[in-house]
């Protein structure tokens, strides 16, 4: 019977690589590997060296190391025998030779080059093949599973994303990135239930991901469940309160008339603060200190800078009065710079009314919090007025 030499050379190469310690790659190595194995265009092998030579922040198992470097010594390696075994080489129209995934008997070399492919322009349909070739050779690798379903939206096979995804949770059912991206797939659908479902996995496992908190409010509100969709902008903006997102979620929730997260603009900037924490005199000061911080911070940075500080607290001056004082003190506290001078305050026993749309009744909050930033110089200038 005869044999195959390259899938029995290849198989030498790993059972030696597997003897030695990994090394640093020398520094010409690369030089040498796309001298046999691309022409001066860049060639697939070449971009998958871009991409494994850049910084990645990917967690592999250690065997995916030793992957790497069979990759790069297999490239030198198959453009040595590429000339004695020309029918295992495939070439395209053009003159860049084409390794198909088949010759490629090792999941982690198919997979990196999949990976490496996923980077380069117009490489889709290659880096898919690539992919779905390291979770035939390890079908139960969950991460092998995760990137051919991102090969298939690459390509925009929904379907077959989906059911990369499902294979990769049939092996690990706690896999947060599976989930997190089966619920993209369905919800890109607006299969909202299967959405829902694929999130609310995430949930249980990481009850703070954003992405599962933020994309579960969008299905609430297309599902007109308006209690879960408030509730679920709360708890996304517990933790989340810089960009686009976090002010939507905020304007959505005062949609609905609940002011428990409120945007102020202090200065040049606009932040987002939990008025309902700032008014909760049962709190923990260190809980309301730290709603508080970002506020100090900005004093702090510029001294040009003052706060106006104004608490509503509707038939009781007093208990405004107090508040607004712990307030201008917890700030104060938070820095090492004399910013107690840049805080002003006002109080009133009255309600305070928000501005609603034109032809809705204005609504009323029997305790409220209004922060005013400005700079010295504007306030001057308008007191010369």
């Amino acid at each position: 019977m005869e044999t195959n030499p390259l899938k029995n050379s290849e198989q030498e190469l790993i059972e030696q690589l597997q003897k030695l310690p990994l090394k640093e790659v020398p520094a010409n190595l690369t030089d040498r590997v796309m001298a046999r194995v691309s022409p001066p265009k860049p060639s697939m092998i070449g971009a998958v060296w871009n991409f494994i030579s850049q910084s990645q922040t990917i967690s592999f198992r250690p065997i995916y190391a030793m992957g790497v470097a069979l990759l790069i010594l297999g490239s030198f390696f198959l453009g040595q025998i590429s000339q004695q075994n020309p029918v295992q080489v495939a070439t395209s129209n053009g003159p860049e030779p084409r390794i198909e995934p088949e010759i490629l008997e090792n999941p982690e070399s198919a997979y990196m080059v999949g990976r490496g492919l996923l980077q380069a322009d117009n490489s889709e349909a290659q880096a898919l093949a690539f992919l779905q070739r390291a979770a035939l050779l390890e079908p139960q690798n969950p991460e092998f599973a995760y990137w051919e379903g991102v090969g298939h939206w690459a390509n925009g096979d929904k379907e077959g994303e989906r059911r990369s995804y499902l294979r990769g949770l049939g092996a690990d059912p706690q896999s947060v990135p599976l989930l997190i991206n089966l619920g993209h797939n369905y919800l890109s659908d607006k299969n909202y239930q299967e959405a829902l479902e694929a999130y609310q996995a995430v949930l249980a496992l990481s009850p703070d991901d954003p992405v599962a908190l933020y994309n579960s409010g969008l299905i609430y509100r297309a599902l007109n469940k308006v209690p879960e969709e408030i509730s679920s902008w709360r708890l996304y903006l517990e933790d989340n309160r810089l960009g686009t997102k976090s002010f939507r979620a905020v304007q959505r929730l005062n949609t609905y008339n609940d002011y428990s997260f409120r945007t102020y603009q202090v200065g040049p900037r606009k932040i987002i603060l939990n008025q309902q924490a700032l008014l909760d005199e049962s709190l923990q000061e260190d809980i309301r200190k730290e709603e508080l911080a970002p506020l100090a911070l900005i004093l702090e940075q510029d001294e040009r800078l003052t706060l106006e500080v104004a608490v509503f607290v509707e038939n009781d001056s007093e208990a405004a009065r107090q508040r607004a004082f712990k307030i201008k003190k917890m700030i104060s506290e938070m820095s090492d710079k004399d910013i107690n001078k840049q805080v002003g305050l006002s109080w009133f026993d009255v309600p305070e009314t928000m501005r609603v749309k034109d032809g809705e009744p204005a609504v009323e909050l029997s305790e409220g919090l209004l922060l005013f930033g400005r700079l010295i110089e504007e306030q001057e200038r308008e007191n010369s007025i």
